[in-house]
């Protein structure tokens, strides 16, 4: 019998999306972020953590969803570095850990009828989707984050 998967969740528009607890270093409340001149909008910019620098992305852009201000409820989650260089995304607030039978998780498809999510602009960056009891747990892929970052910077093809 397979393993549940454990899955770090929070909120975004107050929508529940997660990624892979494996993928995550830590979750922090440090959300002051340095801007870098010029940097495209789902950069939020640089955070210190304890001496180490870290690219803070702003998620809610990342996947196309309304801006909203860093609030008290704010959470920076770091990736580990299998996933990418020295990087986080902020979210709205943090949820709790999931596990998920591998049953209940079904992967995305981001072509035919129904790739779209539901205000969702970058389904690409959407791993697959887990019926959880109560709601719909949407699993992000956060090694497709920085290269939708850099496909930004280098502007329309």
């Amino acid at each position: 019998m397979a393993s549940s998967r454990l899955f770090c969740t929070f909120r975004l528009d107050r929508r529940l999306f997660g990624v892979d607890l494996l993928d995550v270093k830590e979750v922090t409340a440090e959300t002051t972020a340095t801007r870098i001149a010029h940097a495209p909008d789902e950069v939020l910019g640089l955070v210190n953590i304890r001496g180490h620098i870290y690219l803070a992305l702003d998620l809610r852009r990342l996947l196309g969803l309304p801006a909203s201000a860093v609030g008290a409820e704010s959470r920076l989650v770091l990736f580990k570095p299998t996933v990418g260089p020295a990087f986080g995304v902020m979210v709205d607030e943090i949820a709790d850990i999931q596990a998920a039978e591998p049953g209940r998780i079904a992967s995305f498809s981001r072509t035919g009828p129904g790739a779209a999510a539901p205000g969702v602009g970058r389904v690409e960056l959407i791993d697959s989707v887990c019926q959880l009891a109560d709601e719909l747990l949407v699993v992000l892929a956060p090694r497709r984050f920085l290269p939708v970052v850099e496909r930004v910077l280098a502007g329309p093809a």
